[in-house]
């Protein structure tokens, strides 16, 4: 079982989920609406972060800090689009304050992981990928995501026209923000496991939903 885990499950996982991501970041990119097409650059940011961190699956270096880094870079700026698409409808002056902590979580997340708590990324004797994050570098991702992703997915699913692919894609989309914060902060075989499955199935499903469905409907 660990050498399937880590030879053929772990691997297929992380691909899995660049190629559902860049499917869902090529199928917002190319909305007319502006709002779903900054949502798509946030999107793509995150499926870049994971082929970082799929390569690293796969080629298994000696030091993973680099690509653990290269992936953490446009996964934490995605959320800069995010952003942008979450606060919209804001005035300035509470989008000016936002957007100075919305900033400010994302430098203190790359700050503390990298620098104060450096992360210490390891493979477990079952071949999943752990992080290795410091409670307090856990915690600022979360607040990241919270603030930019989560509140995102409400604003730009809005956007979209056809009823069952809103809720589809609402409830997908939030199903892979929890599915972010445990591949994070996880620290259990198990757990990581089980959220790979859902991650796997919820990706599938809004992908899937959302190329089949007419323009024309959309």
């Amino acid at each position: 079982m660990e050498d399937t885990t880590a030879t053929l499950l772990v691997p297929a996982y992380f691909l899995q989920v660049v190629v559902g991501t860049a499917i869902l970041a090529w199928w917002f990119l190319a909305r007319k609406n502006k709002v779903l097409k900054t949502f798509g650059i946030g999107m793509a940011g995150y499926s870049l972060g994971v082929a970082a961190w799929t390569l690293l699956v796969l080629t298994k270096p000696d030091d993973l800090q680099p690509l653990i880094i290269a992936g953490a870079i446009p996964f934490l700026l995605a959320n800069l689009a995010f952003a942008k698409v979450a606060y919209k409808n804001l005035d300035f002056k509470k989008t000016s304050l936002l957007s100075l902590v919305v900033l400010g979580t994302i430098a203190g997340t790359f700050i503390v992981r990298t620098f104060i708590y450096p992360s210490e990324p390891y493979f477990s004797g079952e071949g999943l990928l752990f992080f290795g994050l410091h409670p307090l570098s856990i915690a600022f991702y979360i607040a990241t995501m919270s603030l930019t992703f989560l509140p995102a997915i409400s604003v730009a699913t809005e956007h979209i026209k056809k009823g069952s692919l809103r809720t589809i894609m609402k409830a997908g989309l939030t199903t892979l923000f929890i599915n972010a914060t445990i591949l994070v902060s996880g620290n259990d075989d198990t757990l990581l496991l089980i959220n790979g499955i859902i991650m796997t199935v919820a990706l599938l499903v809004i992908w899937v939903k959302a190329v089949t469905t007419p323009k024309k409907q959309i």
